[in-house]
């Protein structure tokens, strides 16, 4: 009987013990867990620009091709992902590549970006989820959600980052797309597409 009862409390000390080792082990599982992965911090080099292409509504290619300079930019990736970022866009720098000068002198003005005005816009990034930038742009004072494929390649001391997707104009509405919006499919076919291609191939040196 004394032989059982040893034997009971033996194997009642063991299952104590083990449920405390199990309980320890889930509480460091736990704790890795919740460990903040570090941020990562960037600025965008200098030099860097966007391109945009735009067209008349009867073009089949692209008419017009020109780039604005990025004044400033800075980003922040934590796990691989960028979760936060902004850019200021130097809008008056547009007039290099292929535009007239009496079109950069029209798009500079009111009846477009009204550079006086409005000598910058920004882009605030908020998420990127799967190479999928999802943010906020501001031109001319009117803030418009966008997302965006975006290819992001990390090297040891940086990043690069491209894109090349369309955009709706319309939704600030630039006076002279609107005028054109509202004529007759005949009459707008010669004026300009409220459609344009952004394409970026940007680089960004690690801070921290």
């Amino acid at each position: 009987m004394k032989n059982l009862i040893s034997t009971f409390f033996l194997l009642t000390i063991c299952f104590l013990i083990s449920c405390s080792s199990s309980d320890q082990n889930n509480i460091k599982d736990e704790a890795i867990l919740n460990v903040d992965v570090e941020a990562l911090n960037y600025n965008v080099d200098s030099g860097q620009y966007i391109t945009w292409k735009a067209k008349h509504n009867d073009d089949s290619s692209f008419a017009y091709i020109s780039t604005v300079n990025i004044s400033r930019g800075s980003i922040t990736v934590e796990d691989q992902q960028i979760s936060k970022a902004k850019f200021a866009i130097d809008i008056a720098s547009m007039g290099d590549t292929n535009l007239p000068n009496n079109l950069v002198k029209h798009l500079r003005g009111s009846d477009y970006f009204n550079v006086d005005e409005f000598p910058q816009i920004t882009f605030y990034i908020n998420e990127s989820n799967n190479n999928t930038i999802s943010g906020e742009l501001s031109v001319v004072g009117i803030k418009q959600s966008i997302d965006f494929p975006a290819e992001i390649n990390f090297s040891e001391n940086g990043l690069r980052a491209a894109a090349e997707f369309e955009l709706d104009m319309l939704v600030f509405a630039f006076p002279h797309l609107v005028k054109t919006h509202q004529k007759s499919p005949e009459d707008k076919k010669t004026g300009p597409s409220n459609l344009v291609t952004i394409a970026f191939d940007i680089s960004a040196s690690l801070l921290n």
